[in-house]
């Protein structure tokens, strides 16, 4: 079985993609994968690394753009078309799988035009403008969310929840319930980092003291301004970029502060991690308020708009938190919307639409 992975950008679209891919490879030693990606997503240093064989294509986004981005957009899309028919010829692959990002649509699209099977996954509770569209040519598309189902037709879709990598599976068993003080919140901004969590956490936990233990993801270019801030503050925390050690880390975290996108909403549900989520308000189609609001009302996270983020707030929200009982409520609730399987649903359904 050969098969190509097209998407990238940001974390939340390629480890997904790896998880996918892992499973297809574990599966026979005989089958392929190939992705598709841009040059300006972090896929072009990601998947060298991982071993994995890329193509890119130069494409871009056309939603939120002035009407000259648009025009522009509209021409790297023909042209990164066109360097997908390329590779598809080359390649042959038996399926074409989108996983979101730039490189996704045009793939998908010409697949579907040389009659290869196709499927996307939808990552968010709203589909976007792409996958609304992408919707009515590929066999398949495969939800994070039960809440997609109502925007997508529904002879279609596979709720199979959004694919974890295999390091981060094998650590959930590890997990285990920690009573012990200090609590250990981790700060996640994602593949990208997240400024405004860069400035307002540290500050927000300055009043805990030895109450908690910090470990802070930040996006490579703010490592050391962060570090300098909570060394300013005297906490306790471990400051980093990117690592590819994430199972190591969730397994000791207690409480996470973050982001909703889909990708690390997947994550700290399969480790049943309680969250205070901070949603990106610029987020498309305002996504990740919508994501979160999910967990909220499952009472897996609390959720505080950026609209209404302040230091004293922030402090209030962590300290209710952290109380035992409401961790332990909490990181049950979680648990229950884990999907830890999603991958080898993904690749069970690709097997069949190939036939």
């Amino acid at each position: 079985m050969k098969v190509i992975i097209a998407g990238g950008g940001t974390g939340g679209h390629v480890f997904p993609a790896i998880s996918i891919a892992e499973e297809i490879l574990e599966r026979n030693s005989g089958n392929e994968v190939l992705f598709v990606g841009t040059e300006q997503g972090i896929e072009k240093r990601i998947l060298p690394e991982k071993g994995y064989r890329v193509e890119f294509i130069n494409s871009r986004g056309i939603v939120g753009k002035s009407f000259f981005q648009k025009i522009m957009a509209v021409i790297s899309i023909l042209g990164a078309m066109a360097s997908s028919l390329k590779i598809l010829r080359d390649f042959r692959p038996d399926a074409v799988i989108g996983v979101g990002g730039y490189a996704s649509g045009p793939t998908l699209l010409c697949a579907s035009i040389s009659s290869i099977p196709t499927a996307v996954c939808e990552q968010n509770s709203v589909p976007g403008l792409a996958n609304r569209i992408l919707s009515r040519f590929v066999a398949k598309i495969f939800i994070t969310f039960e809440e997609s189902r109502e925007h997508l037709p529904a002879e279609k879709t596979v709720f199979t929840g959004n694919p974890i990598r295999r390091d981060l599976a094998r650590g959930i068993a590890q997990k285990k319930a920690r009573q012990s003080t200090p609590r250990n919140v981790f700060v996640l901004g994602g593949s990208q980092g997240a400024q405004k969590l860069n400035e307002i956490v540290p500050m927000s936990l300055e009043k805990l003291g030895t109450q908690i233990s910090v470990t802070h993801q930040t996006g490579q270019a703010q490592v050391e301004s962060v570090r300098e801030t909570y060394r300013q503050l005297g906490i306790d925390a471990e400051v980093f970029g990117f690592t590819d050690d994430m199972s190591k880390i969730y397994e000791k975290t207690d409480l996470a502060i973050c982001r909703a996108g889909s990708g690390t909403l997947s994550e700290i549900t399969a480790f049943g991690i309680p969250a205070i989520l901070i949603p990106l308000a610029s987020s498309t189609h305002d996504h990740q308020l919508k994501n979160a609001r999910i967990l909220e009302a499952n009472a897996a996270a609390v959720v505080v708009e950026e609209k209404e983020l302040s230091v004293e707030g922030l402090c209030a929200v962590v300290e209710r938190t952290l109380e035992q009982s409401t961790l332990e409520r909490m990181a049950e609730n979680s648990k229950k919307l884990a999907r830890p399987h999603a991958a080898r649903e993904i690749v069970n359904e690709i097997e069949r639409i190939i036939g």
